[in-house]
């Protein structure tokens, strides 16, 4: 079953090459990863998560020069479900990540609440529907950060909710916003009951 959802996500890859080729273009291979594919210079990146009784894949195109970790949080010891899944994202030539493309048990999670704000629709060449947020916010500090959400809508044959959010500087985010976009758009997740 792996194999097909990397078949497929190889795949899809390829397309949204053709597709979004100015996107394209900024995304990479990360050599020291090794958990993904290249196809022109693009890292298709993929995962399987176990969680409360389902397994699901997650696949993606990671942009030139941008780095990434896949986490699971536990709420408690070992043989525990994770209530939390994904990749944190590092920009490039970030150390910190800026970028969260996860799944929890619920949506939210005190990072971002669209509440009062218009949604673009967004759609993944994989068929995933969802609703992208933006929105500028001040710190206590009084630094100013862009925040970029996409909640994706119920993934079939999952119990999970899917999310991308990320923090970034306005200089940060007027340089990468494309690729945020790009990045949206490779999103692949298929899901199965265990």
């Amino acid at each position: 079953m792996n194999r097909i959802r990397y078949g497929t996500a190889c795949l899809l890859a390829v397309w949204l090459l053709a597709v979004l080729s100015g996107c394209a273009r900024q995304a990479s291979a990360n050599a020291s990863a090794g958990t993904g594919a290249t196809a022109d210079g693009v890292e298709i990146v993929s995962r399987d998560f176990s969680h409360s009784g389902y397994m699901d894949s997650i696949a993606f195109l990671l942009p030139s020069g941008w780095s990434y970790e896949s986490y699971e949080k536990m709420e408690a010891g070992e043989n525990m479900d994770p209530y939390e899944w994904g990749f944190e994202i590092c920009l490039d030539g970030e150390e910190e990540p800026s970028l969260l493309l996860f799944g929890s048990r619920q949506a939210g999670d005190d990072r971002f609440d669209p509440e009062g704000l218009s949604a673009e629709t967004v759609q993944t060449g994989a068929g995933l529907t969802g609703s992208r947020y933006t929105r500028q916010i001040t710190l206590e500090n009084g630094e100013l950060r862009e925040e970029y959400y996409v909640l994706f809508d119920d993934v079939a044959g999952s119990g999970a909710v899917y999310q991308v959010y990320a923090s970034l500087t306005p200089e940060e985010y007027a340089d990468c916003r494309t690729s945020l976009d790009a990045l949206v758009a490779g999103v692949s997740i298929a899901a199965a009951e265990k």
